[in-house]
């Protein structure tokens, strides 16, 4: 992740495609469309049904409209999200329509039997589980689902639940719900508190809340408009991951401060910090990114997504 191959992101095929969608997707919705729209979100959509499934195979597949689909939660919520914002700009068609159908159901079956899903193999990132809950939302507003619409505030309970816990919300539990990794760590409220708040969910504003509360700061000092969000509580010195990516200036993470730039700007209390941590990315050299999106094509479409998305 963030252009460094220390730290692999195998799932970066999958984001890529799907937060392009969404760029695609919003600009549609507020009435600026890219022109050929509906081609490029059914090729971004089939890469995703395509090669960027290979990181997820290894744990077997299940049939799904005509396609095998790795059992990993965040895998299908990934897709169900590219699927409901293709159906909420009004740009799917029948195969898409039918897809999104057999998905939500069959994420519906799955989570009766099984509240959290495992990412990869057994390993159960709950933050994970957010695209999934989002796409259910939407699944159950965008096609009158009532099943759908009632596992999905499964779970999001489920999600509060573990933010309530003393420790916070924890990076990894068992399929049972209990504590692997206890700590609460920046990038995953970032990253549930924003797809939370793509379904216009209020639980968004806890995690959000949190996240700006207890990891984000301005590092420069209060008079300077630049923010950047720690990974770790302050006062722990974790380490870098590929979750976190490089962590610079005494533990700010650059994976955390990219999530958090699309969590606030859905957060109608955080709009000061959205722009204080857009400053900070100039600042830190987005723009060159930009530039050349080829180069490091997570970060230039996680930064377009969180620079354009909207509730949906």
């Amino acid at each position: 992740m963030l252009g460094d191959a220390g730290r692999s992101f195998i799932e970066a095929q999958l984001l890529c495609d799907a937060h392009l969608s969404f760029i695609l997707i919003q600009a549609a919705l507020d009435g600026h469309p890219v022109p050929d729209t509906q081609r490029r979100l059914k090729a971004l959509l089939a890469d995703a049904l395509g090669r960027a499934r290979r990181p997820f195979n290894a744990d077997g597949g299940t049939h799904v409209a005509g396609y095998t689909l790795p059992q990993s939660v965040l895998y299908r919520g990934y897709v169900l999200l590219m699927l409901a914002g293709t159906e909420r700009a009004g740009l799917a068609d029948a195969e898409s329509t039918a897809l999104f159908d057999a998905l939500a159901a069959q994420l519906v079956e799955a989570l009766s039997r099984q509240l959290l899903l495992p990412s990869f193999g057994r390993t159960i990132w709950p933050c994970d589980s957010a695209p999934a809950a989002a796409g259910l939302l939407l699944h159950g507003r965008l096609r009158g689902n009532a099943d759908s619409r009632a596992a999905g505030e499964r779970l999001v309970a489920r999600l509060i639940e573990l933010a309530d816990l003393p420790t916070g919300f924890p990076a990894k539990v068992d399929a049972k719900g209990r504590l692997v990794e206890s700590t609460q760590r920046g990038t995953t409220l970032a990253w549930t508190g924003a797809f939370l708040a793509m379904a216009s969910h209020p639980a968004a504003r806890r995690f959000t809340a949190t996240l700006v509360d207890g990891y984000c700061d301005h590092p420069a000092g209060s008079a300077m408009p630049l923010a950047a969000c720690r990974e770790w509580p302050r006062g722990v010195k974790g380490p870098e991951d590929s979750a976190s990516g490089p962590l610079v200036f005494g533990g700010y993470s650059l994976g955390a401060s990219a999530l958090a730039i699309a969590a606030t700007r859905l957060s109608s209390e955080h709009g000061q910090w959205h722009l204080h941590l857009l400053n900070a990315a100039r600042e830190m050299g987005i723009g060159t990114t930009l530039e050349h999106p080829w180069k490091r094509p997570l970060e230039a479409s996680l930064y377009g997504w969180g620079t354009t998305v909207r509730p949906w």
